[in-house]
């Protein structure tokens, strides 16, 4: 590792280094509401805040979409660095744990009850020196016919550092290849985190 941390806009993703042509920049590169949101499960809302610990020195982020296809697909690049690798450690264990503990939860409650059925399943991403992968899928409860959508969460440690991708695709696309979308962008970050690193 350097003796002075990279910073974080230094390890996200730039478009060059997207799947394909056609994605366009979106001024928001953060996944998560900027508040917590109602929740059957507190802890289930915003659940990657959990890696924005008081040992996290620095952050940043970026996204982009793509809305030349049936359906908009989104992607974001985070890093958040850290004042040392036991501190990225500790907070990527914290958001396994939350991540762990939210496997089918309700979001949005309004006068009518809630709006969104959410589930969650964690799958192997063999990135970084560690990773938490999870596909979150969303329903709407008062419309069953509606179809679910998913997104897909790879956060991989690097050293001192945590890169996290989300991968939000159309509803056609099958959660195989939404994983493995999302792993692949997660890796090329990694890679691109351990490269500047050195």
């Amino acid at each position: 590792m350097t003796s002075t941390p990279l910073a974080a806009d230094q390890l996200v993703l730039s478009t060059d280094q997207l799947p394909g042509a056609g994605w366009k920049p979106d001024d928001d590169g953060d996944p998560e509401s900027t508040q917590r949101q109602d929740a059957s499960q507190p802890e289930c809302s915003n659940q990657s805040w959990m890696l924005r610990t008081d040992e996290m020195i620095d952050q940043a982020g970026a996204g982009w979409y793509f809305d030349q296809a049936a359906e908009v697909e989104a992607i974001t690049s985070q890093a958040f660095v850290y004042r040392d690798e036991q501190a990225a450690a500790t907070a990527l264990a914290a958001y396994r744990d939350v991540v762990e503990q939210c496997v089918f939860w309700q979001m949005g409650a309004g006068t009518a009850g809630y709006t969104f059925g959410m589930s969650q399943e964690p799958f192997d991403a063999v990135v970084g020196d560690e990773a938490v992968a999870r596909m979150q899928t969303t329903a709407m409860v008062r419309y069953p016919d509606v179809p679910a959508s998913s997104s897909y969460w790879v956060s991989a440690r690097v050293g001192s550092l945590i890169v996290q991708i989300t991968y939000r695709p159309g509803s056609l696309l099958g959660s195989g290849q939404g994983k493995t979308q999302a792993v692949e962008l997660a890796a090329t970050a990694a890679q691109q985190a351990q490269t500047r690193t050195g």
